[in-house]
């Protein structure tokens, strides 16, 4: 039955996935607002068509862009002509969007949930072991910190750094570790920066959409291959358009579509090349080569010894690369 619910919609693109249910269009005049509430109009219909009911208080209406004109004069409304609030943010399916374009707000609540959950980890257990802690990590906080990451990881460096501080501040806690700088606990417990994590859930998925296991991120860039006889697979690298504002080309080019390629490409050939495996036989092969790759994520008073421009793969990669160009010895510099 819910298969149908677009069932003419004519000028919005509608999308749904159990319970909810978003419909977006792209408006340039109030025309295109009317538009819009015709194609809602239709959603109305169709609901009750099919007996069933829009509980409207939970309607969301997000709007982005810098047409105040339309933004302050024109409304859209539920099917009891009640007008729909605007949202600074919406949630949909788990993840905040802001009326901004940015994940920004999703990333704070993140933050506030993880460290809450290992705020009450550390009061209720008393076992400060490194088996006990890691498991209650990986178990309880790590999922909080890793949903859907790879669509709202971030680009600016405080965030990077606040995601960070979680895990920074919790490994700090356990036994025989508080003296030890983070990116050493980090070797010791055998666990990958919140920075590295992300890019290897990015790096998955744009693998796996290579291999067509999952949808290109977005229906306007997709995932697209590049073979070259000398360097194997890579993605085709997206340009954000020449003439778009700079807010927006900082958007796009921290986007899942612009950034999982360039991610992707400095891998390994060997890793690119993968195909026809099954995705665990991926992340196998490709944990075995970022182990080889220095993990110094951004932390406050400790940023300028990390010798790569970020520690962003491809940052690290290239110095890696340089370094054994040199003859020189590639290590974490000693805090």
């Amino acid at each position: 039955m819910i298969g149908d619910i677009d069932k003419g919609i004519a000028h919005s693109t509608l999308a749904s996935f159990a319970d909810d249910t978003n419909i977006c269009k792209s408006i340039g005049t109030s025309e295109d607002v009317k538009l819009l509430q015709e194609d809602l109009g239709r959603v109305y219909d169709w609901a009750k068509e099919n007996n069933m009911t829009f509980n409207g208080d939970k309607f969301q209406l997000l709007r982005s862009g810098t047409n105040h004109e339309i933004l302050n004069n024109t409304y859209l409304v539920t099917s009891d002509n009640q007008t729909i609030d605007t949202s600074p943010h919406a949630k949909c399916l788990g993840v905040y969007l802001s009326d901004d374009g940015t994940f920004k707000h999703h990333i704070e609540q993140t933050i506030k949930k993880a460290r809450r959950i290992a705020g009450w980890i550390l009061r209720t257990f008393y076992s400060q072991e490194k088996d006990c802690m890691l498991t209650l990590w990986r178990a309880l906080v790590h999922y909080v910190l890793d949903y859907c990451s790879q669509l709202w990881s971030p680009h600016m460096a405080m965030d990077i750094q606040a995601l960070e501080s979680v895990q920074r501040a919790y490994t700090r806690q356990i036994k025989a570790m508080k003296e030890l700088s983070y990116w050493e606990r980090l070797k010791r417990l055998g666990l990958y920066s919140q920075q590295r994590r992300r890019e290897i859930y990015i790096i998955t998925y744009t693998w796996k959409a290579l291999e067509k296991l999952v949808a290109s991120p977005s229906n306007i860039n997709e995932v697209e291959p590049q073979f070259n006889q000398r360097n194997g697979r890579k993605c085709v690298r997206k340009i954000a358009p020449s003439q778009a504002p700079a807010r927006i080309k900082s958007l796009l080019s921290s986007s899942l579509p612009y950034n999982g390629p360039r991610i992707f490409n400095c891998l390994p050939r060997r890793i690119r090349d993968l195909t026809g495996c099954s995705v665990d036989s991926f992340k196998t092969q490709l944990d075995s080569v970022l182990r080889t790759v220095p993990d110094e994520p951004p932390v406050p008073g400790y940023t300028s010894l990390c010798r790569a421009v970020t520690n962003s793969l491809p940052d690290q990669v290239d110095l890696q690369r340089r370094d054994t160009g040199l003859g020189r010895s590639v290590g974490t510099p000693l805090l």
